[in-house]
């Protein structure tokens, strides 16, 4: 499978040399995106720059798009891991960002999540990044993540999650970037699953403020970054490899609850991980 193959986008097209990007049906030269995204344009290599926006959603529509996103998991709308339901009054797009919203009643656990498999997917040659801010309670589980558009675990890719297990200032101001793999390199093999993880203090409390929290993902190389800096390189062979073969991943955003940490169902819930924009770029010097 080739560099291009790996990254399939729906409503994105790479247009002939000179032409720019078609995304939207607006063409996005160099210049313009130079413009409009100069500080992800910014080359690995002095006076190179090689990113090119493959995909971005800035949810500014009064509904999500249907050609890019689906409600729910990849798998589904509920978890092994919780008692967690997905349900699409908890899912909605309002002032130019997409709301997952946290609720109960008569003892149901209702949340939001949208996902891209099959619609929107990536592999090595990408950086993927968002701008969020996160829902704060404890017993919520904000993730940004990726897996194989096959469904076989692991691996996995962790962009960003924040766990809240009444821990204290951590739940708040902790970010938490892991990457998921099979020691024997092989897709779903999950007796030799190994995890690597990192954590990071972007400033202030994570519920009630914006960050952008990407990934780079490249044949030798995946490196976590939050507001534009490095979290942590990862760099083993066996881990990339085992990345790699998993390629292509879909990407979701997901509020799961009672997963780390117990939300207190005597209290009304109500609160939101909210998305502002999030864009997938191809690195076109491969």
């Amino acid at each position: 499978m080739n560099r291009r193959e790996f990254l399939r986008v729906s409503g994105a097209t790479a247009g002939a040399a000179g032409a720019g990007l078609v995304v939207g049906g607006v063409v996005l030269n160099r210049e313009s995106l130079a413009d409009r995204y100069g500080d992800r344009l910014r080359a690995r290599s002095p006076g190179e720059a090689h990113w090119e926006l493959a995909f971005e959603d800035t949810f500014s529509g009064d509904s999500l798009d249907a050609s890019s996103w689906s409600i729910g998991w990849g798998w589904g709308v509920e978890t092994s891991t919780s008692p967690t339901r997905i349900v699409s009054e908890n899912v909605r797009t309002e002032g130019g960002s997409l709301r997952l919203r946290g609720t109960h009643e008569r003892g149901e656990i209702r949340s939001g999540a949208v996902n891209t498999k099959n619609k929107v997917t990536f592999g090595p040659g990408s950086y993927l990044e968002a701008r969020i801010s996160f829902a704060g309670r404890t017993g919520f589980q904000n993730a940004f993540w990726a897996k194989p558009n096959t469904e076989a675990w692991p691996p996995e890719v962790d962009v960003v999650e924040i766990w809240q297990d009444d821990s204290g200032w951590d739940d708040r101001h902790i970010s938490r970037h892991t990457v998921h793999y099979s020691s024997s390199r092989e897709v779903g093999d999950r007796s030799t699953h190994r995890n690597l993880g990192a954590s990071y203090t972007p400033g202030g409390d994570l519920t009630r403020e914006f960050h952008t929290y990407g990934v780079e993902w490249q044949a030798d190389e995946l490196v976590h970054y939050v507001d534009g800096k490095v979290v942590r390189k990862w760099l083993g062979e066996t881990l990339l490899t085992a990345l790699s073969n998993g390629a292509p991943f879909y990407f979701m955003f997901s509020l799961n609850i009672n997963n780390i940490g117990t939300a207190d169902q005597t209290e009304r819930w109500g609160e939101e991980m909210v998305v502002d924009w999030v864009r997938l770029w191809e690195d076109t010097s491969l």
